[in-house]
């Protein structure tokens, strides 16, 4: 059985980029190999996979048509790519030694809502499929699609090979979406964006974009069936949703969701198309799962905020994504259209957040916001992730078609941007300021490997997954 794996440094890293989704590869530091962090793109065929194989510069795959999210089984063997365009879910296998992905064979390496049974499964809740998460035991996965719908997988731990659950179990949907005849039903998954669940396996939160609220199941660990909990208790909304939900500010635009590894708090980033786009923090019943927002002002943060009902803070503007630092003490924001990064630190007892002083709280590309540091490669940041030791931080963006490498003090957060082309691989170098990598264009997410030797990112215009 997977678990998760231990901490690793993780230094000079190769990456590999293709098929919307991009893989690096790491090993140990070495003073002449420059900045701690850095990403090398895998050579030739092995640095991407796309579609098509992109006149023969990637690796052909199956499934990858606006690849949009990837997950990394617990340890490191299997990578996961939910592709929004063509609505499905690929599976690839890892070298562990080389990093280089190999898609499983026919219908083991994809699964999809077209799925014909020859080159992809068939599965159900997976129209717009845009992001997964894995339990922490590897057994199952889940994912979240823009029709409005959750599909729940149980995974081979060895094979790595998905199944859907079966009957209702294998996927929850809205009243309004399409697959609500067979799917089990909630009244409040409206536009779903994000998924993550519980780092004690007990619980998935949902992020509900549209629905503007964060929807909460509890999970059975053997069977991996997911039950949205009873009454207000099954979901937190800006507005109550009629009733239906306990009422909660800073939700509007709901969408990522990070619980923080000791399993008490959830952040959730909203993004307000109106200004008050940010963060939500709550507290985490570890018993139920249940969601309790801190009180105002410690319980939202954003870009118009009153002091009042949300704390101010900088670099929020159409916030995104958030992470965790893998010890618990900081928490990272992807703002598009800030275009920057934004840093707290939280404190462990309470999990409230903290926006650090100066150009410590945010770093913004070129021309961006002055209050923030200046960064590179961050033009519509949408996705921000770290390494297990703590010791890095990469963000990828839609606009710069770039993946922006960081350093991360382990005891202040703040972070800094490698120097020269170590801070950054991009699809055109960005006029010199970056490495070059292939199939960057759209870059929409990056995950690294539990043992820190690789890096994948997706890339949602170029179709690619690659690898570093």
């Amino acid at each position: 059985m997977e678990g998760s794996a231990g901490s690793q440094r993780f230094h000079k890293v190769q990456i590999l980029f293709g098929l919307t989704v991009l893989l690096f590869k790491g090993g140990p530091w070495s003073v002449l190999m420059g900045s701690t962090g850095a990403l090398i793109q895998l050579s030739g065929l092995s640095g991407c996979i796309t579609n098509t194989g992109t006149g023969g510069a990637c690796v052909e795959g199956n499934g990858l048509d606006g690849a949009g999210w990837v997950e990394i089984s617990p340890n490191g063997n299997y990578v996961y790519v939910a592709s929004f365009n063509s609505s499905t879910i690929t599976t690839f296998s890892r070298n562990v030694t080389t990093g280089v992905l190999t898609q499983l064979t026919g219908t083991q390496g994809c699964v999809g809502e077209s799925g014909n049974g020859s080159t992809c499964a068939h599965g159900v809740g997976l129209s717009g499929a845009v992001g997964l998460s894995l339990s922490p035991d590897g057994k199952h996965l889940y994912a979240v699609s823009r029709d409005n719908a959750l599909a729940a997988f149980s995974r081979n731990t060895t094979t790595g090979v998905l199944t859907q659950l079966p009957g209702t179990r294998g996927c929850i949907a809205d009243s309004g979406s399409s697959d609500a005849p067979s799917c089990a039903h909630a009244s409040i998954l409206g536009g779903p964006r994000s998924i993550n669940v519980s780092n004690d396996g007990a619980n998935v939160y949902v992020g509900a974009r549209d629905a503007g609220a964060v929807v909460i199941f509890s999970r059975n660990a053997a069977t991996g069936a997911l039950t949205q909990l009873s009454g207000l208790a099954g979901c937190v909304s800006q507005d109550g949703s009629g009733g239906l939900c306990a009422q909660g500010p800073g939700l509007v635009g709901a969408r990522g969701v990070t619980i923080s590894n000791d399993n008490k708090n959830a952040y959730i980033a909203s993004e307000d198309i109106n200004g008050n786009s940010g963060v939500a923090v709550f507290s985490r019943n570890t018993v139920t799962g249940g969601l309790t927002q801190l009180s105002a002002p410690a319980g939202c943060f954003a870009v118009n905020g009153d002091g009042v009902t949300c704390t101010a803070a900088r670099g929020l503007l159409t916030a995104i994504h958030p992470a965790m630092s893998s010890d618990d003490k900081n928490l990272y924001v992807a703002s598009r259209d800030s275009n920057s990064l934004a840093i707290f630190s939280r404190n462990t007892t309470t999990g409230a957040l903290t926006q650090l002083s100066g150009t410590d709280g945010c770093i913004a590309d070129s021309g961006g916001d002055p209050t923030c540091a200046v960064g590179k490669g961050l033009n519509q940041v949408v996705f921000v992730s770290g390494t297990q030791d703590g010791g890095n931080m990469y963000a990828a963006s839609q606009v710069s078609n770039a993946i922006a490498v960081f350093s991360r003090n382990a005891t202040t957060g703040a972070l800094t941007q490698l120097s020269g082309t170590d801070g950054c691989v991009s699809s055109d170098g960005t006029a010199g300021s970056c490495a070059i990598g292939t199939a960057l264009d759209g870059a929409l997410s990056v995950n690294a490997t539990p043992d820190g030797k690789n890096v994948y990112a997706s890339a949602c215009t170029a179709s690619f997954l690659l690898a570093f």
